[in-house]
């Protein structure tokens, strides 16, 4: 997943600075797609950003839940 955003963020990046033709071109109105891009890029970080958390509570949280017991349960 770190691959695909960092290759989706240099593309943007790249485009921005060496087709600027590209990415002047006008979709609706005044809407460039570098602008439409750059929105993307808000929008697939929030998408990760969520995913994760959606992975990490059901992956590592019991995992973690399980560690503190053992700590807890080995302390008490």
């Amino acid at each position: 997943m770190t691959i695909a955003f960092l290759i989706w963020y240099f593309t943007y990046v790249l485009c921005a600075a060496f087709a600027r033709d590209f990415m002047n071109i006008q979709v609706i109105g005044h809407i460039t797609v570098g602008l439409l891009f750059g929105v993307l890029q808000f929008v697939s970080t929030i998408l990760i950003a969520l995913f994760y958390a959606r992975h990490a509570d059901r992956k590592f949280d019991p995992l973690a839940d399980q560690l503190r017991g053992k700590i807890e349960g080995d302390a008490a």
